[in-house]
């Protein structure tokens, strides 16, 4: 009769025995549980990391880095290769460069109105983008980096320019006012874009225009140790024939470079031409030890219509359609390169004589603030053409023999790895602003 409720208090006795050990155990019990659980949550964390790399690594790869240029690239000059560069540096880096620039259809006066309308519109509807922007090249755009190779402004303060420069003057404003960082090419170019447009000068940097010293080396270098392809043989056999009258006298090869424009200084090389041809050869020295200099003038130039000017004479010589590979011949067989341009943002014809060894007499805009540490590279104003012998024949006595040095100091400032370093270094820190 009693054994029921005996039965009962064996079960109780036993629920209450194995409640009593559980509690003994309980710290135990915790731990392990509480182990599995962060094991648990470990295995999810790696999860979730390798699952964010690997988004990370999809969004890299879908970020696109557009060089906006209105009329593309091209190795020849200008902005067109300063934006084959950019290309070429910028492809070695990231996945995804491309090239925006103007289409097929021309709006003829209005075209560099339209275009860079149309440009800037296009932008607006491509996503995941890095925007380099030549200036006003797309100037309603809000570029990542707008690059600037001087001002319209400030060209119109010390050369003629056509009715078209006020507008370009704005959109050149416009571009740099909605840019979110500048690069200057030069120090003068960031002080025209802080004084003439009054842009905030802290989202400016200066980023000078480089040389490729593996295409523009002196004479005693060869193409194998700079790391190039032979050019030699088209360039250098035309200027080495060039039938300058013979003469017993030093030979004192002056270059001229570039565009036969009144902005480059055309008037000047007019009368500098005209000035040798009459007065070859010229003294230099004191009594005995005076010197007999014969100077020769060699223009590289595509003008045509100027060609007139320095035809048929026998200290001066033109050279026609001289590509990018035939140009370091020209630079490498002269002793001086003179420019007295007028106005210039960052001179790519100075850098690349310079690391052909050649010295440089030039205007405030060809040997600018970057240059002044250079005693190679002598400021002129060319007041007269017997002056400008004159400091020809000094630049030429104290750095003969010595291009190597010249070219060696210019491309430690100014060559193409220096470039390259800030430039990435600029767009990669644009990309991880952008979480990329």
């Amino acid at each position: 009769r009693n054994f029921p409720f005996i039965k009962i208090k064996l079960y109780s006795f036993i629920f209450f025995f194995i409640i009593i050990n559980a509690n003994k155990n309980c710290k135990g019990l915790q731990i392990l549980f509480v182990g599995a659980a962060e094991t648990v949550s470990q295995e999810r964390n790696e999860k979730l990391q390798a699952e964010k790399k690997m988004k990370q690594k999809i969004k890299n790869k879908q970020t696109k880095i557009i060089i906006v240029s209105l009329l593309g690239m091209s190795n020849a000059g200008g902005v067109e290769r300063v934006t084959y560069y950019l290309n070429e540096i910028l492809r070695s880096h990231f996945d995804d460069v491309q090239i925006l620039s103007r289409g097929k259809i021309s709006f003829g006066k209005l075209c560099n109105v339209i275009w860079p309308v149309l440009l800037s519109l296009r932008l607006f509807f491509i996503k995941n983008k890095i925007v380099i922007a030549n200036s006003w090249n797309c100037f309603l755009y809000p570029a990542d980096f707008s690059i600037h190779h001087g001002t319209m402004k400030g060209t119109s303060a010390h050369v003629q320019v056509g009715k078209a420069s006020r507008l370009i003057a704005a959109m050149e404003k416009k571009s740099a006012k909605k840019a979110k960082k500048i690069l200057a090419v030069s120090e003068n170019c960031k002080k025209e874009l802080i004084e003439l447009y009054k842009i905030n000068e802290s989202k400016i940097e200066v980023l000078n225009n480089f040389v490729d010293e593996k295409l523009f080396f002196p004479p005693s270098v060869s193409a194998s140790s700079a790391g190039a392809e032979s050019n030699s043989g088209a360039a250098e056999k035309v200027i080495s024939e060039s039938n300058f009258v013979a003469s017993s006298e030093q030979k004192i090869n002056v270059l001229f470079s570039g565009a036969l424009i009144e902005r480059k200084g055309l008037s000047k090389l007019k009368d500098f031409s005209n000035f040798i041809e009459n007065n070859n050869p010229f003294s230099y020295g004191d009594g005995t030890s005076s010197k007999k200099y014969t100077v020769n003038l060699l223009i590289a130039s595509n003008s045509k219509n100027e060609y007139g000017n320095f035809e048929n004479k026998n200290h001066t010589k033109i050279f026609s359609g001289l590509d990018v590979h035939q140009m370091p011949d020209f630079y490498r067989n002269g002793d001086i390169l003179i420019f007295p341009t007028l106005y210039e943002g960052f001179s790519m014809a100075t850098l690349e004589a310079l690391a052909s060894g050649v010295c440089v007499l030039g205007s405030d805009f060809a040997v600018t603030t970057e240059l002044s540490d250079f005693d190679f590279c002598v400021k002129s104003d060319f007041s007269s053409s017997e002056k400008t012998v004159l400091e020809c024949i000094k630049l030429y006595e104290n750095f003969k023999g010595r291009k190597n040095e010249i070219a060696e100091k210019t491309v430690l400032k100014f060559g193409r790895a220096a470039y390259e370093k800030k430039l990435v270094s600029y767009v990669s820190e644009s990309l991880k602003s952008l979480g990329v």
